[in-house]
C-alpha cells in the first residue's frame, strides 16, 4: 500500500497501524508544529451499499461524539477532515501503550497502579456520559496508558451520541468486553461501558 505525504494539512510523519478500511498516521499540523494522530479511512473500500455508508456515518458521529469531550482521561479530537478519497480524524498524539500490551508483558497489575488505572477510568466515563455519549467499546486496547501514568480513552468508533440519531444499532463492540444486554442486541445506557 502506498501511504501519502499529506492529508489535508497535516504531513505523514509514519505508520502508528493499521486495519480493513484505513490506517492511523502519526503527523505533524505544520502550522502549530503539533503532533497528532490521523485516523483515517478510505471511501473506496466501503462506499456504494448500506453498510458502507452507515460505517462513514460512524466515522464522522465519532469525530462529532467525541470531538466535544475535553477530558484529561479522553484523547482529544481535534478536526474531522476529508482529502480526495481518505476521510480523517485528527487527535492528541498520546505517547504511551495500550493496556492490552502492558497486560499482555505483566499480566498482573499491582493493586495500587490497578486503582489508579479505574479511578481514572470510571472519571472519565462519569464525564463522557454526562455528555450523553457511551462508548460501547471500552477494552485494554482502548485504554493508553502514558510514562506517567495518565490513562486515556481512545476509538469512539462504537459511541453511541445521544445528541445524534447516527446509527442506533446495539451490538456493537468487542465481543469478550460486551455486556450481556449488548451483546443480545437490547437497549442500552451508560452501564455498558461499566460492565465492560
Amino acid at each position: 500500500m502506498t501511504h501519502p505525504t499529506q492529508l489535508g494539512k497535516y504531513t505523514i510523519d509514519g505508520v502508528l497501524g493499521s486495519g480493513a478500511m484505513g490506517v492511523v498516521y502519526q503527523a505533524t499540523d505544520p502550522l502549530i508544529q503539533r503532533r497528532v494522530a490521523l485516523k483515517t479511512i478510505q471511501r473506496s473500500l466501503i462506499s456504494g451499499d448500506v453498510s458502507g455508508q452507515a460505517i462513514a456515518e460512524r466515522f464522522r458521529n465519532e469525530a462529532q461524539a467525541a470531538g466535544r469531550l475535553q477530558h484529561p482521561g479522553i484523547v482529544s479530537i481535534y478536526e474531522y477532515g476529508e482529502d480526495g478519497d481518505t476521510a480523517f480524524i485528527a487527535m492528541e498524539f498520546v505517547e504511551g501503550q495500550d493496556l492490552s500490551k502492558l497486560l499482555t508483558a505483566n499480566p498482573i497489575m499491582s493493586e495500587p497502579m490497578l486503582l489508579q488505572v479505574m479511578d481514572q477510568l470510571l472519571a472519565a466515563l462519569h464525564y463522557a456520559h454526562e455528555k450523553g455519549v457511551w462508548h460501547r467499546d471500552i477494552k485494554p486496547a482502548n485504554l493508553i496508558l502514558t510514562q506517567s501514568g495518565q490513562l486515556k480513552i481512545t476509538d469512539f468508533g462504537s459511541v453511541l451520541n445521544l445528541s445524534s440519531d447516527v446509527t442506533q444499532i446495539h451490538r456493537v463492540g468487542s465481543l469478550a468486553y460486551m455486556s450481556p444486554e449488548q451483546l443480545d442486541g437490547h437497549a442500552l445506557d451508560c452501564r455498558a461501558d461499566i460492565y465492560s
